[in-house]
């Protein structure tokens, strides 16, 4: 089976108006995928199995984090983070140094407005 994956392009006009709303959603998403990477990585150590999107989805639909996002996000996060545990447990048969999808962490910035990826920035 084929599976195509488009990308659309879009430039917000109204940033100033929008900006803090879509932080929050971006926000949301990130504590999602946390508290279903620590679901994962519990159901994996107890039963050597990993939980797919449909499992996560059952187990975390009642949870606040699932629910402080439409249902179409969160379920896409879920979605997301099971192809990387999936893609994660197929490279590891061949890669002993493959490791399971990470946690995501807040995004920090520096002082031109540039987003530094590590989780405590150094002070340049």
């Amino acid at each position: 089976m084929l599976e195509v994956h488009r990308t659309h392009r879009a430039k917000i006009l109204n940033h100033g108006q929008v900006e803090d709303s879509l932080d929050r959603h971006g926000w949301s998403a990130s504590k999602l995928w946390n508290v279903a990477n620590y679901h994962s990585r519990q159901v994996w150590e107890d039963t050597g199995e990993i939980p797919d999107h449909g499992d996560l989805k059952d187990e975390l639909k009642g949870h606040t984090k699932y629910k402080g996002l439409h249902s179409q996000s969160s379920q896409r996060v879920l979605e997301e983070l099971a192809e990387a545990f999936n893609s994660w447990y197929g490279k590891r048969k061949s890669d002993s140094r493959a490791k399971p999808p990470g946690y995501r962490k807040k995004n920090y910035y520096d002082n031109h407005g540039n987003r530094v990826h590590e989780e405590h920035p150094a002070v340049r």
